[in-house]
């Protein structure tokens, strides 16, 4: 009888290691994917280097898209998928951050730099960034609307400036092509606030809107 019994729990132990590794080998593999360019566009800076720092702060997103799952967005309904095998390779807000702070310092030719690393002297501009919207609509668009406010610091004649702008970039079927056209629009974003923190007037963009 203990014979049959040790026999029938092994039997039942092998059916479900069996049935785990299975599980495990029909999981589709995790794909990972960066918002930062890994080097800078060509030709980015265009002008001379401007004379102060930056110091882009931590940006702030949607509570929806915050997660390490690429979140996709269906424009005919409510509904956002997360796609548990397709992850940021780090926190959504580090790599907007990371890579706003990376396209700011490349067109400018100046570095962004921490506020404790500065002296008392040292003029720079502290760029707030707040994300409103990050859609990500497979095989159409990626769209980003955000609004920043621009601060100097130990910088002459000049004044706090904010904007709101709405970016949509056209993108074909894939991961890659929908993260690639969300650098996209981080760059066009970039590039709008690099031009106002050259000059101070808000754009003529007409993506543009609502700068006080």
């Amino acid at each position: 009888m203990d014979l049959c019994l040790m026999t029938a729990k092994k039997a039942l132990i092998l059916t479900f290691l069996c049935g785990a590794l299975t599980a495990c080998a029909s999981k589709p593999a995790s794909n990972y994917y960066s918002l930062v360019p890994l080097t800078a566009e060509q030709g980015s800076i265009t002008r001379a280097p401007v004379k102060f720092a930056i110091n882009v702060q931590p940006v702030v997103i949607p509570v929806q898209v915050d997660r390490p799952q690429i979140v996709l967005t269906d424009p005919d309904s409510t509904q956002v998928m997360l796609l548990n095998s397709s992850l940021w390779s780090g926190p959504l807000a580090d790599e907007i951050r990371s890579t706003l702070a990376r396209d700011l310092a490349d067109q400018l030719g100046t570095i962004d730099m921490p506020i404790t690393g500065a002296s008392e002297k040292q003029p720079f501009w502290k760029v707030n960034v707040l994300v409103q919207r990050f859609e990500s609509i497979y095989g159409k668009r990626a769209v980003l609307e955000a609004t920043w406010r621009l601060s100097p610091v130990n910088v002459a004649k000049r004044q706090q400036l904010a904007c709101r702008a709405v970016l949509s970039t056209t993108v074909g079927e894939g991961m890659s092509a929908l993260v690639s056209g969300q650098q996209k629009n981080l760059l066009d974003l970039s590039s709008i606030i690099a031009s106002q923190l050259r000059g101070g007037k808000p754009t003529a963009d007409s993506r543009v809107n609502n700068c006080t």
